[in-house]
């Protein structure tokens, strides 16, 4: 029964909403929508529902289950079977089914599509965390409530929940939305007890298109260009401020938030709203700057780096036992061909966790502790290690003396049993002529390889799609069985057998572009380790790559290569355009006139920090792209 009255939320509060009312022209008709409103991501979700609710970004730092929760939405019963039930989840987060996404990066709104599936988990979760609102040290608005009189404890609960439902929904209630809440509230209040009551009203907010969809009006974006003063290009780079003809400022505050915090606007964010601080520019480079300097900051760009290179995906590798296993200090085979591997799993598990974590360290550390510049994130040497990954760093990397270790909660699977535990890094130095920023780190390397040899076409693609924004389209039909064998009985170097393999007419249009970039990792095996030989022969990792626009990188190796695409404008263009659209949600167009004036300034100056106030405080961001979404063929 309280299932089936709050699965009817979205009509209960948001009756009249889906049919907007822009005909009106009253102050609490639906704004028409030009573009698609941007769901949130599960991570935002997660942020959102913490930061709402005061609780951490830790699951430890939240309060037990109670019976309420427990009463409204039951815990799944683990399903039987042969192996042991899973440990009950943690409060925090919900964990929801990935989204598409679009070229590897949520929160775009072109990979945005929605299932039953999700649309369900979205109740559960709904319904899970509606009941923590009564232990949350943010929610009411009274002390002690529990013990008030009744109807001080009502009048408490309406403006709790009425208080709650402005940052649910991170803007002003419109008067007839304030009513159905109210009503909707008054409906829990008379069929049940006072707790209950405000749980189920809370969780109806968590329903709320509102709160699940960052719902910006037609005037946010889309805009033709008679509605502006000059074009969007110089008036960007002046730097001039306009005010009154951009996204209102609610939906500003939210745009900057999920952009820089993967979060809801905070108290002063929501300050600067109300007093129209967000109208110009320099307001907008004032909020992002502070945004920049807070913690929260720290794992929304480190996330857009996971995405962009595509890392969270170590989680996933299967390096073969017999080609690795004698590394970790195991045999290359079980004694019998009948035996569960128990060892392999075992090492693998803090392995995976712990090149993922390296991976968010070193971009934490490079943009927000280190230099903080595009080169540093693709040529700095230092970065983290564990115990687990010292054999893949080698004798080469040494630990920085007094570096205090980063300690981290981890969980995987070994013997069909979760398993959780801590993992220590350590901040390290690794030798520059082994090491050299991003494309060099163990994740990286490690999800562009086989079970057994490193991908050399993996990685180039990685390189002329992510990295240089070229696009290659699909491969042939059959493409993949060209591939030379993954195996460790091979007579010449995986870079002689890829050439061979890509040699054949139907392929080397392509290859000639793919092949280099892939080949000048060739110093690096399928776990991202440095090798001066394959197969017993020196490892040849020169090559030349052509980029769009006149561009030509010749290099001797990996490392090379790397201290050339930091330099090259290309390549800045590609990075600062993934940031673009990400801050956006928004696939636009590469050719968006628009972005030259935040490219040309990233070109000049290297902060990566600069260039995320520089997308905050332009044009595209705060008055909307023109652009639909960009058709392929971005390398011209």
């Amino acid at each position: 029964m309280k299932r089936a009255a709050v699965l009817t939320l979205a009509l209960a509060l948001w009756a009249g909403g889906a049919a907007p009312e822009a005909e009106s022209g009253t102050q609490d008709s639906e704004p028409a929508l030009r573009t698609p409103p941007l769901a949130l991501t599960p991570a935002e979700y997660n942020n959102t529902i913490a930061d709402l609710l005061g609780f951490p970004r830790d699951s430890e730092g939240w309060p037990a289950r109670t019976a309420l929760a427990d009463r409204l939405s039951p815990r799944r019963a683990a399903s039987k079977g042969v192996f042991l039930p899973p440990p009950p989840p943690p409060p925090w987060p919900w964990r929801f089914p990935a989204e598409p996404g679009s070229e590897g990066f949520e929160g775009i709104v072109q990979g945005q599509n929605p299932s039953s599936y999700q649309v369900e988990e979205l109740h559960l979760a709904a319904m899970h965390f509606a009941s923590y609102a009564l232990l949350s040290p943010t929610f009411f608005a009274c002390e002690g409530w529990a013990e008030l009189p009744a109807a001080e404890q009502a009048a408490c609960a309406r403006t709790s929940i009425e208080r709650l439902a402005r940052r649910a929904y991170r803007r002003p209630l419109r008067a007839a939305e304030r009513e159905r809440l109210l009503d909707f509230w008054q409906a829990n209040r008379g069929a049940g007890p006072p707790d209950e009551a405000v749980a189920l009203t809370v969780a109806g907010i968590l329903q709320a298109p509102a709160f699940h969809f960052r719902v910006e009006p037609g005037s946010a974006r889309g805009r033709g260009d008679g509605d502006r003063a000059g074009s969007g290009a110089d008036q960007a780079d002046s730097g001039t401020d306009q005010a009154g003809s951009g996204a209102d400022p609610w939906t500003l505050a939210s745009r900057l938030s999920y952009f820089l915090w993967d979060s809801m606007p905070d108290a002063e964010l929501f300050a600067a709203a109300e007093a129209g601080e967000l109208a110009t520019a320099a307001g907008v480079e004032r909020q992002a700057r502070r945004m920049l300097d807070d913690p929260k900051a720290r794992p929304a760009v480190v996330r857009f780096h996971h995405q962009w290179l595509g890392t969270e995906d170590v989680l996933l590798i299967a390096p073969a036992r017999r080609a690795f296993g004698p590394r970790f200090g195991i045999a290359p085979r079980m004694g019998e061909a009948n035996d569960d591997d128990i060892e392999w799993p075992t090492i693998l598990g803090p392995v995976r966790h712990s090149l993922l974590l390296e991976a968010g360290l070193f971009v934490e550390r490079a943009v927000f502790d280190g230099d903080g510049t595009f080169t540093a994130l693709m040529t700095d040497h230092h970065g983290y290690l564990s115990d687990a990954t010292a054999p893949i760093h080698g004798e080469g990397a040494v630990r920085d003396p007094g570096g205090a270790p980063v300690t981290r909660p981890i969980e995987f699977v070994a013997i069909s049993i979760g398993r959780k535990d801590s993992l220590a890094l350590y901040p390290a130095t690794f030798p520059p002529d082994e090491r050299a920023g991003v494309l060099t780190l163990p994740a990286v390397l490690a999800v562009g390889a086989y079970a057994v040899q490193p991908g050399p076409i993996l990685r180039g693609v990685r390189v002329l799609e992510r990295i240089a924004c070229m696009h290659l389209g699909t491969p042939i039909q059959g493409a993949e069985t060209a591939l030379p064998p993954d195996t460790l009985a091979v007579e010449s170097t995986n870079r002689e057998r890829t050439a061979t393999a890509t040699d054949r007419p139907a392929c080397a249009s392509c290859h000639r572009r793919i092949n280099p970039p892939g080949f000048a990792f060739e110093h690096y095996d399928a776990l991202g380790a440095w090798r001066a030989e394959d197969n017993g022969q020196p490892v040849d990792a020169s090559g030349t790559l052509h980029l769009p626009g006149g561009e030509t990188l010749t290099f001797a190796d990996g490392v090379d290569f790397a201290h050339q695409l930091a330099a090259s404008p290309r390549v800045r263009d590609c990075y600062a355009l993934h940031w673009t659209r990400y801050a956006l949600g928004d696939r636009i167009a590469s050719s968006e006139p628009a972005l030259e004036p935040i490219r040309r300034r990233f070109r000049d100056d290297d902060s990566v920090k600069n260039l995320l106030v520089s997308i905050a405080t332009s044009d595209l961001f705060r008055f909307g792209a023109d652009a639909d979404a960009d058709a392929p063929g971005d390398a011209r």
